[in-house]
């Protein structure tokens, strides 16, 4: 009776292990990976999200060359563009393009420019030194003027090319709206006249469900400037958003606050980041 009580124990032993060694493999192949220009991410689903990454040199040999980044997903979906960097003092923004980088989404295509104005970057100033002008005030831009007209010209021509349901134009105030009116700060910025504000109000409402203090919640203001990336396509026929943070709060909350924003607008569109 005791060799056969020991056989069993071996027998459960045995199964036992080759249930542990059947978890380990599954789990193993939950996790995330990442190559680059093809992405392949399971992210614990039984079915695999998989992206192709793609890279575009603009304005290549000069001081403005920057990367563009396009993340196709093979399945049909929406367009979303992602813009950073148009001022340079403002370094959540395109710090925070920057990471999005490494995204995945299951639909459609994510379009990125996180540095699009680098001479400003360079200098962490709001504008090109070349030239002084200020590059959210020269869209759509001119191709045969100066280096900030040309730039705005090229980040418009890519508009016109990829034909983006939405832009999404990442900056940073000095203070809350809220507190100081005119400022800006924590403030989604949707043009006069455009025709989805209930998408934009939807938006605000799920961003603001996540932030604790009310004082850093979101505000909705309709305008935009002449010569703004927003105005601009609008006037082309896309949707087109301002996501304004506050430099006074920490680097990484004003980055998470722009990752909040963008991902949450997807999840709207139907788009699931990985």
């Amino acid at each position: 009776m005791f060799g056969k009580h020991r056989l069993s124990a071996i027998v459960y032993l045995l199964a036992l292990a080759i249930f542990l060694l059947t978890i380990t493999g599954e789990i193993s192949n939950t996790s995330p990976r990442f190559r680059q220009g093809h992405e392949g991410n399971n992210v614990g689903t039984a079915t695999e999200i998989t992206a192709v990454r793609n890279e575009r040199v603009l304005r290549e040999t000069t001081e403005w060359e920057t990367l563009l980044y396009k993340i196709s997903s093979p399945n049909e979906g929406p367009t979303v563009m992602v813009i950073g960097g148009i001022h340079g003092n403002e370094p959540a923004g395109f710090k925070a393009v920057s990471e999005m980088t490494s995204w995945a989404i299951d639909r459609g295509t994510l379009l990125l420019l996180p540095r699009a104005n680098e001479p400003a970057i360079a200098e962490r100033t709001r504008s090109a030194p070349q030239d002084g002008l200020d590059l959210n005030r020269s869209f759509p831009g001119n191709a045969n003027g100066v280096g900030t007209e040309v730039m705005a010209s090229v980040i418009f021509s890519v508009i016109q090319e990829f034909e983006p349901d939405w832009v999404i134009d990442l900056h940073e105030a000095s203070n809350f709206e809220r507190k100081v009116p005119g400022s800006l700060g924590q403030t989604f910025i949707y043009p006069r006249g455009a025709d989805s504000l209930d998408i934009v109000q939807e938006l605000k409402t799920a961003v603001n469900r996540t932030i604790i203090n009310e004082e850093h919640h979101f505000l909705i203001l309709r305008g935009g400037t002449t010569g703004t990336l927003i105005n601009a396509v609008n006037a082309s026929g896309y949707e087109a958003l301002i996501v304004e943070t506050v430099t006074k709060m920490p680097m990484e909350e004003r980055i998470d606050f722009h990752h909040q924003v963008v991902s949450s607008l997807l999840y709207l569109l139907e788009i699931t980041v990985y």
